[in-house]
């Protein structure tokens, strides 16, 4: 299997790319590319399955926006908005579960 990067996540889930607000001053809204070990980047693969995996069992279209997911304090951190909390709930799920691969 070939190695996991942000952009080969990004090709296999489209919805999952960052939108970048269109900001007065760029500083804080510039995305910082990832720098996560293999074993993070199969979680986030993992994670985006499983959103995705909600949104075909309700026959729904993907309503989510990611604006970034970053390390903050020893986890993931996905700033994103859904109107559906399931969703809230996996992006939860798998902050967690990430706090053992940033002890």
């Amino acid at each position: 299997m070939p190695k996991l990067s942000e952009l080969s996540l990004y090709n296999a889930h489209p919805w999952a790319v960052p939108v970048v607000p269109d900001v007065a001053d760029p500083y804080f809204a510039q995305l910082i590319p990832w720098q996560f070990a293999e074993q993070v980047l199969e979680l986030i693969e993992q994670m985006f399955n499983e959103v995705e995996d909600f949104f075909k069992s309700r026959s729904l279209h993907i309503e989510v926006t990611i604006f970034e997911i970053k390390e903050v304090f020893g986890h993931l951190d996905i700033s994103s908005i859904t109107p559906h909390s399931e969703v809230t709930a996996i992006f939860h799920k798998y902050s967690e579960l990430s706090k053992e691969y940033f002890a």
